[in-house]
């Protein structure tokens, strides 16, 4: 994953002290805010093999997560309902494929269609190395478009990201001084090693809820260049704004909701994709989301980030590591 994070980020550099407040993440220090203001914190879901323990919810998004492969005829079958303590026992093929034949696919800008999907290659749970089980995907015309993420048919509708890449100038340096201005507020930036030094904007993404609320989404990165070894923070950040305008008309100010900060060796730091924002559910149930990708470099993870009120989000689901 990580060439494809590569390949999808513009880079809008800052000067700015950004913090969060600690969480644990293998290979690296890392910190999690999840709040309506940045000083309140939720704890992340406890491992269960249970999906409604675990964070996931069948009836809300389906039995499965779909993940585009090698191809966009191929999808990575990510299992919800196991973590990393229990993905032992997962088993090698997805018997849900068998009951819900069709994904519908998302990108970043929207729906990309829906597709008929097949079990492929049986998934590894032991040894060093894990992998996920593959689907083959087909449409009537063929070979599916691009599409980074997927779910059950029925199950989530699109909420189209813009991205700071093909912005005039001036909105893009906007956007840049509005994360920089939310995130600069943060408490609690116990990365010592990194004050003062610049950060960039590598992802930033926005779009606009049912509500007509504005969410950006973005990483942020700074680097300590160390010639023996060099190190990088990421700060993941979820910026919210209300509707309504502000003092005298203007444009109200965006307000964190979401943090999270990792920071570790430049090779071995894991990096944050935006994959794509969904409204999970129906009716009352109905919930924003964003799916998150995690590159470690020799492996990878997912995150449902979830909207759960006003400026309120938090992580809902985190799925096992597969790789080695």
């Amino acid at each position: 994953m990580r060439s494809a994070v590569g390949a999808a980020i513009g880079t809008v550099g800052l000067v700015v002290a950004i913090a969060g407040c600690e969480r644990t993440r293998p290979a690296s220090d890392t910190t999690n805010t999840s709040a309506a203001t940045p000083t309140a914190a939720t704890s992340p879901p406890g491992p269960s093999q249970a999906a409604r323990l675990a964070g996931w919810n069948d009836t809300v998004a389906g039995p499965d997560l779909f993940v585009v492969g090698t191809n966009t005829s191929e999808a990575v079958v990510v299992l919800p309902r196991f973590t990393d303590s229990t993905l032992a026992d997962a088993p090698a093929n997805d018997s849900a494929l068998d009951h819900h034949p069709r994904a519908d696919l998302f990108t970043r800008h929207g729906i990309a269609g829906t597709a008929s999907l097949a079990s492929a290659a049986a998934g590894n749970f032991t040894g060093s190395c894990t992998a996920w089980p593959t689907a083959h995907l087909a449409t009537p015309n063929g070979p599916p478009p691009d599409w980074s993420v997927g779910f059950a048919a029925g199950h989530a509708t699109s909420l189209p990201m813009d991205s700071m890449i093909g912005l005039a100038a001036v909105d893009s340096a906007r956007r840049a001084a509005a994360i920089a201005h939310a995130a600069s507020a943060l408490p609690n930036d116990t990365a010592a090693a990194f004050r003062g030094l610049p950060f960039s904007v590598r992802d930033a993404h926005q779009f606009t809820l049912p509500s007509g609320d504005t969410v950006l989404a973005a990483e942020v990165v700074r680097r300590l260049n160390q010639e023996a070894s060099p190190q990088e923070e990421h700060l993941l950040i979820v910026l919210e704004r209300d509707t309504l305008p502000g003092p005298g008309g203007a444009a109200p100010p965006y307000i964190a909701a979401y943090s999270e900060r990792v920071s570790g060796a430049e090779d071995d730091v894991e990096s944050s994709e935006m994959l794509a924002a969904v409204l999970l559910g129906r009716g009352p149930r109905q919930r924003a989301a964003i799916v998150i990708g995690r590159d470690y470099g020799d492996g990878s993870s997912y995150t449902l980030l979830e909207r759960v009120g006003p400026r309120r989000w938090r992580a809902r689901w985190n799925s096992a590591y597969a790789g080695c």
